[in-house]
């Protein structure tokens, strides 16, 4: 715990810059219209009381018995008070006083003893009011609504000049949100306050003692005797009372405002606190009977809950409001061929999921735009670095609202939703310190509760945990999507795998068998030349000339079908060579030696070096076949990729696909050395089947083509 968080030694001056150390709970004294007496519980023997007991009692109090002082019959009824939760909504009324009993620490029973005050009645005076109160909460239909009606309420109850509801924003600051007064008053609603106005340990008091009653701001406090308690060495914990002193900073802050009385209740929501009931009174003291703080306080245990019925109700409706829309965006992207294009294509359903101006999805490098978004979308997407969705209303630049969902960090996919700058003014009841101000001394009497106006700047409207969640919801959702797709992609790639091995074997069957007959028929069309040559006129000689050069193009083909078919089929024998071993041994295997310059011949392999061979014999045959008669070829090798480029006739764009495709060629049959056309599509298989793959990286016509392959998955 930081210094700034340990609360200061009890008796240490406060003042303004530590006051949000100051040890409330043990302010060392009572409020002097009541007393206090703390005893031993196992002798009932007083060892500790308000310097103003004796007078109420009209003798020594310190070392008499609590039976003595109150009656043997109160003891047992004092003890049980103590074990209650909250014991100062049923004290004892024993010979006109109101008498609260609580445990300080172990072994100590504290006694707090208050008078009835002048019309003070049984709570059933109350009943009829309590009952109109509590219907008229129940059935607000909105939280506006139950705050108006707690303040006033209130007010009627306790007869405050004003009652206003205090409502604890996110930075723990605070906004009036509903007010109650008296006509003459100015009017306090929609002022904010700093945070620091209600420190910590005042919040943290208020979860546990829910009702705050100053009945005279004037009246010093009475202080116990002694200060120390003789049976815990330390100041005493009045936190479970009624009577606790109050702050000397909060009694000026009060004097300040001109308040005389003043009364606060908590609000609390979800085990957090969530604002204050308070009232003020300017025209004297006001003491509020203990029925009607009792009323007031149940008022605000049934607000609170009430606050936390609505409050959950609005969510509520919002979720089922942001559901639908990321229905309809799920719906759009089950519909298309691609999440980017679904998510692209939902378009404003795709903002609502969020209620933003803005959204960028990337996927794999492919980015698309919805709505408004700030220029440099990609450079934000690149700063992303966690996996959990994270959203702010404060990003730098002029969309500040930033509420991203990770999909596939490493990757570098999102879809990231903006907000535009919300530029508003906040106004002060007096200025806290983060406004570039002179900040006054807001308990002096000349700087206290001037209003400031505070413009607003660099931030978007806040997103909420609605939106937030259904951001998460939306990626949880797209997540299931993209494994439900990868899981049919697989069975389909398995299924195209089971057709393409089945394929293989076709193909290798028929052309191993295809080539028998028509080894035959090439034979005896060279016999009936040889044979019958004299007796054959010219046009004869010419068809079975024909028949034979088609039979022979026929071969050719077939041995090209039954390698490819061979690439599918056989396992392969991966060693570990480099470029240059294997480049050697394609330069052997071709009919014409070009001229070649190779750089980095040295950078490892490992695969099949004899598929890798016939990959390598391929390229570099076709930039022979298809350059000039002074062929320029050059086999680069770099970070895994090996790339053959030559200053060839180069291929036009819209044949930069088709290249590939088997037994395609894109020139008259005998042109360039003639050939089947599968020598791009067998090299293509070979990096395939190494985990690999190649490609066309450059192509001009006239100019050149350089073609580049990879053995493993880059």
């Amino acid at each position: 715990m930081t210094d700034q968080h340990v609360l200061l030694e009890p008796g240490t001056p406060v003042n303004l810059e530590n006051c949000h150390r100051e040890p409330i709970r043990t302010p060392g004294g009572i409020q002097s219209h009541g007393a206090l007496l703390a005893a031993d519980e196992h002798t009932l023997e007083v060892v500790q009381a308000s310097s103003n007991a004796a007078q109420h009692f009209g003798r020594p109090v310190l070392g008499a018995l609590l039976a003595d002082l109150l009656g043997a019959d109160v003891i047992e009824p004092l003890r049980a008070r103590a074990e209650e939760a909250t014991p100062n909504l049923r004290p004892l009324r024993v010979r006109g006083l109101d008498v609260y009993a609580y445990r300080a620490a172990d072994n100590v029973l504290v006694v707090e003893i208050e008078p009835v005050g002048p019309g003070a009645a049984s709570l059933t005076r109350y009943q009829e009011d309590v009952a109109r109160a509590l219907t008229l909460l129940q059935h607000a239909p909105a939280v506006d609504e139950l705050l108006w009606s707690a303040a006033r309420i209130v007010r009627d109850l306790t007869g405050s000049d004003r009652v206003w509801v205090y409502r604890f924003e996110a930075d723990d600051h605070g906004v009036i949100v509903a007010e109650e007064k008296r006509e003459g008053l100015d009017a306090f609603l929609h002022l904010h306050y700093p945070a620091g106005d209600i420190p910590p340990q005042a919040r943290a008091l208020f979860l546990q003692n829910r009702l705050r009653f100053i009945h005279d701001v004037q009246t010093p406090a009475t202080p116990l005797e002694p200060l120390v308690n003789p049976l815990t060495g330390e100041w005493l914990d009045l936190s479970g009372g009624v009577l606790r002193a109050v702050s000397p900073i909060h009694i000026r802050y009060l004097k300040n405002m001109g308040a005389t009385a003043s009364m606060s209740i908590a609000l609390s929501v979800g085990g957090r606190l969530w604002g204050l009931i308070s009232g003020h009174h300017y025209s004297g003291p006001l003491f509020v009977p203990h029925e009607v703080r009792a009323t007031c306080e149940l008022i605000g245990i049934v607000c609170s809950m009430q606050l936390d019925a609505l409050e959950q109700l609005e969510v509520s409706r919002r979720q089922t409001a942001l559901g639908t829309h990321r229905s309809a965006v799920l719906d759009r992207v089950a519909a298309s061929s691609s999440i980017l294009d679904g998510l692209e294509q939902a378009g404003e359903e795709l903002l609502a999921v969020c209620d933003a101006e803005g959204a960028a999805i990337r996927i794999d490098g492919d980015l698309r735009l919805v709505g408004e978004t700030p220029e440099d979308v990609a450079g934000i997407l690149d700063g992303l670095e966690g996996a959990d969705v994270f959203a702010t209303d404060s990003f730098e630049g002029p969309m500040p609202g930033v509420l991203a969902a990770p999909l596939a960090v490493a990757r570098g996919n999102h879809v990231v939703w903006f907000r535009s700058e919300y530029v508003h003014e906040i106004e002060w009841a007096h200025a806290p310190k983060s406004l570039a101000v002179k900040d006054p001394d807001r308990l002096n009497p000349d700087g206290s509760f001037r209003t400031w106006a505070e413009s607003v700047e660099g931030r978007s409207r806040p997103w909420t945990t609605a939106e937030i969640e259904s951001v998460a919801e939306l990626r949880s959702a797209l997540g299931t999507f993209l494994i439900t797709r990868a899981e049919q992609l697989a069975a389909l790639n398995a299924e195209l795998a089971r057709s393409n091995e089945e394929l293989d074997a076709f193909a290798y069957v028929a052309a191993h068998d295809l080539k028998e007959p028509l080894r035959g028929i090439s034979n005896f069309t060279t016999f009936l030349v040889e044979d019958y040559e004299d007796a054959l006129d010219a046009e004869a000689r010419e068809r079975l000339a024909t028949i034979h050069r088609l039979s022979q193009r026929m071969a050719s083909l077939l041995d090209s079908l039954l390698e490819y078919s061979r690439i599918g089929r056989a396992d392969l024998d991966v060693t570990d060579f480099t470029v240059g071993d294997v480049l050697e041994d394609a330069l052997d295997l071709l009919a014409t030696k070009p001229a070649i310059t190779v750089s980095g011949a040295d950078m490892p392999l490992r695969g099949d070096r004899i598929r890798v061979r016939q990959a390598l014999v391929n390229l570099l045959g076709n930039a022979v076949k298809y350059s000039p008669d002074e062929p320029r070829i050059s086999v680069t090798a770099r970070d895994g990729v090996v790339c053959v480029s030559d200053n060839g006739i180069g291929i036009a764009p819209e044949h930069h696909d088709s290249i590939f495709h088997v037994f395609r060629r894109l020139h008259a049959r005998d042109a360039y050395g003639g050939g089947t056309g599968a020598g791009l599509t067998i090299a293509r298989r070979i990096a395939e089947r190494h985990g690999g793959r190649l490609w066309l990286e450059r192509s001009v016509p006239g100019e050149g083509s350089s073609f580049c392959f990879t053995l493993e998955g880059d």
